[in-house]
């Protein structure tokens, strides 16, 4: 679809998402519950507030509690709270259905959707965003189209104001960013293959894909591949590796959770390990020729960009990044790439989902592609 037209804050940024909830003194009604809404609730005791309310979907909803709140429906917060209250949603979907209840939602309340980090501390706040415009600027001046900058603009709108708004008008659909990659991959790198999934999206769009090197660290995540791959009749080409994808090879830990919120790290820096996993260059692993490589490794993007350098200098191969796991992702990453490889030209975009997930870098060499008006 195309991009709603959005530009970057005006700088110095001085009212973000969490200011204006602090001073607002409307009822809060937290939707959702688990680690998103653990991490909300520590993030709103840091601007004096506490929810009012939490609720679920009704089918969720089965007289349990959570953090001492009855897990209510939200007809039972506006018979008790009126209309006039804030939600702040604290899960992640991109189901059309649940996407198409929160715009409803949006319609009748005041909702933010706020971002949560993934991985890492640093929430984008209005400090942050202060503190690094320069390199904010810098990575909305690499990027190579139009789309590209108004979905940067609107990503970093949506971190500072966590409104709706700008998630919902701004995507692309699955087929508009393969328009993006190579229209003859043969061979490809999946670094975060989790289950299988991309790996067969790749196939179906790219049917003459002779070899895909699947790398995935998460056990289970693992053992699915493996019988993805067997079931499917995949084995002639993907080839499953259980590492995680690093810029040294060595030992590391991993938190696994057999679903995309795995993290890996080095041994050296994580002192709370809860399995050995083996961390591998991609350098290492893969010595063939390779037209594309996809990396979404739970906020481990920088240490596997770092870990395939002579594979991206020799073969200069297309890019998929995941760039929203660390709050700087959507801009360190592009400065990563537009100053460490010129002959990339840079694009973003992004799946409809909430929050402000599934943000992807895609890089094309600009010898082997066709400019892009």
């Amino acid at each position: 679809m195309p991009y709603k037209k959005y530009s970057l804050p005006e700088y110095p940024v001085k009212l973000d998402m969490w200011d204006i909830i602090s001073r607002d003194k409307r009822r809060i009604a937290v939707y959702g519950m688990g680690n998103g809404a653990d991490k909300l609730f520590d993030r709103l005791s840091k601007y004096g507030r506490a929810p009012d309310a939490v609720f679920a979907s009704d089918g969720f909803v089965r007289g349990h509690s959570f953090r001492g709140y009855e897990v209510t429906t939200l007809a039972r917060v506006e018979e008790q709270f009126g209309e006039d209250f804030i939600i702040l949603v604290s899960f992640a979907s991109s189901r059309p259905e649940v996407i198409d209840l929160i715009k409803g939602i949006s319609e009748k309340h005041t909702v933010f959707i706020p971002d949560m980090p993934v991985a890492g501390e640093e929430y984008f706040d209005k400090d942050f965003f202060n503190s690094r415009y320069e390199e904010i600027c810098k990575a909305y001046g690499s990027l190579a189209d139009e789309d590209s900058k108004n979905l940067f603009a609107a990503m970093i709108r949506y971190k500072l104001f966590g409104s709706p708004e700008y998630i919902f008008n701004s995507f692309s659909s699955i087929s508009d960013i393969y328009t993006l990659l190579p229209s003859d991959i043969s061979a490809a790198v999946d670094a975060g293959a989790y289950n299988g999934d991309t790996a067969k999206e790749l196939i179906s769009f790219r049917p003459e894909v002779e070899r895909i090197y699947a790398i995935e660290p998460d056990r289970r995540n693992f053992r699915k591949l493996n019988k993805v791959i067997s079931e499917q009749g995949l084995a002639d080409r993907v080839i499953p590796y259980n590492f995680a994808v690093w810029s040294k090879d060595e030992e590391g830990s991993f938190i696994g959770s057999g679903n995309r919120n795995s993290s890996v790290s080095s041994t050296a820096s994580h002192e709370n390990k809860k399995e050995n996993v083996l961390l591998a260059r991609i350098d290492t692993l893969v010595k063939d020729k390779i037209d594309y490589v996809k990396y979404d490794v739970e906020g481990a993007e920088l240490e596997a960009l770092l870990g395939s350098s002579e594979l991206i200098e020799r073969d200069r191969p297309a890019l998929l990044v995941s760039a929203y796991h660390r709050s700087e992702d959507v801009f360190s990453l592009v400065n990563y790439l537009s100053e460490k490889y010129p002959f990339y030209r840079l694009f973003m975009r992004k799946t409809l989902c909430f929050p402000a997930w599934e943000i992807a870098i895609i890089a094309k060499a600009i010898e082997n592609h066709l400019e892009i008006c």
